[in-house]
């Protein structure tokens, strides 16, 4: 029989078929040995509570742990305040994985000057932008229409109302977190990745990152700025990656104002830690 799992907890796989009652299932042993790792949103075949086959997937997530999905909705909120480098990097993770990526800015009763600070500076990076509140349900009949019938994952930071969303969107009462007074920074109330679904509306919320695993080679992390298409191929030099080199389309772009200053200046920070580290660290 096949299903998608929609939970992970511990070595405990839950695997809905169309929607019903997820059945609880372990893994096949061929599968532990070949250390597959089944992740939540993963196409699998199952019998008598065992999992034998895991189906190719169109992409996949380190973290959050997540397969198959068509949208990144990247949630911010003004407290915290919006963590940009995270956002830069989840926006290459979502480039490299081919998936949609749209912006929500949550507590829209609160004003409107993040949403259109945020668009100003994103434009040209995200399909999508929306602005709602949870609390005033502001916004949330645009975003459900527009996620009906596709998978999403919701990411950022903690305590910007990602759970606070899922309960708005669905009618649930899942725990949410709140801001540390201290630091004013999110509590971690959502563990592990699960799939919520309602209708044609199937979303995810993330517990987080820590250290996004899909990065690119280091000549390639211009690819992954949408902002920098309409110039690419026009600097003097080929494989100009934009950082020091002479007579840069891209450099130029910035200087006249034709790509946000602030999200070039993130490229040569997150250019230099993917040389120094070859990884994206993403912390909160």
């Amino acid at each position: 029989m096949k299903g998608q799992i929609v939970k992970v907890h511990s070595n405990n796989y839950y695997v809905s078929v169309n929607g019903d009652t997820p059945i609880k299932c372990s893994a096949r042993g061929l599968l532990k040995l070949k250390k597959t790792e089944i992740l939540v949103g993963d196409f699998v075949d199952f019998e008598n509570g065992v999992i034998n086959k895991i189906h190719q997937r169109k992409n996949s997530f380190i973290r959050p742990s997540v397969a198959n999905v068509d949208v990144m909705a990247i949630v911010v909120g003004f407290e915290p305040a919006p963590d940009y480098y995270l956002i830069d990097k989840l926006l290459i993770n979502a480039e490299l994985t081919g998936v949609e990526k749209i912006l929500i800015v949550n507590k829209a009763d609160a004003g409107e000057e993040l949403f259109n600070s945020l668009k100003d500076e994103y434009s040209k990076a995200f399909d999508k932008f929306f602005s709602v509140s949870a609390l005033s349900n502001i916004g949330i009949d645009e975003l459900k229409s527009y996620l009906s019938g596709k998978f999403t994952v919701f990411a950022g930071q903690s305590a910007v109302g990602k759970t606070s969303l899922i309960n708005s969107i669905f009618g649930f009462s899942l725990k949410t977190g709140d801001l540390s007074e201290k630091i004013v920074r999110g509590k971690h109330t959502t563990t592990y990745s699960a799939i919520h679904s309602k209708g044609d509306l199937k979303i995810i919320d993330s517990p987080g990152f820590a250290v996004i695993d899909a990065t690119p080679e280091k000549d390639d992390l211009k690819y992954c700025y949408p902002d920098f298409s309409d110039f690419e191929g026009k600097c003097k030099f080929r494989g100009c990656v934009h950082i020091s080199e002479p007579d840069c389309a891209i450099k130029q772009a910035v200087e006249k104002g034709l790509i946000n200053e602030n999200r070039y200046k993130r490229y040569l920070e997150i250019y230099k830690e993917v040389l120094e580290r070859g990884k994206l660290y993403a912390k909160y």
